[in-house]
């Protein structure tokens, strides 16, 4: 699975032979520390995805309810534009 959400791009894939975990993958560090602690984020060598959190399926779908908590706005690619706007900008 992969969802695109304002904190960044990730995968979502089993988390090996338990059936239970699931591995939560982006290529980015901050995308996953937006959604959980820096402690809990590994590294492996991965061309599209180094960084990951481990964890149970019913962790990972109160996870989904928080980002669903958190949508506030009428227009994701609106949203995402302005945002890609704010950040090239230097404010004084």
């Amino acid at each position: 699975m992969i969802i695109n959400s304002l904190y960044g791009t990730i995968s979502v894939v089993s988390g090996g032979p338990d059936q239970d975990k699931l591995r939560i993958k982006s290529s980015k560090k901050e995308t996953l520390m937006r959604m959980f602690d820096e402690k809990r984020i590994g590294h492996y060598e991965s061309v599209e995805y180094p960084y990951y959190v481990e964890m149970c399926k019913q962790e990972f779908a109160h996870t989904l309810i928080v980002l669903v908590k958190d949508i506030n706005y009428p227009d994701f690619h609106v949203e995402l534009g302005e945002m890609e706007i704010f950040k090239n900008k230097v404010f004084a």
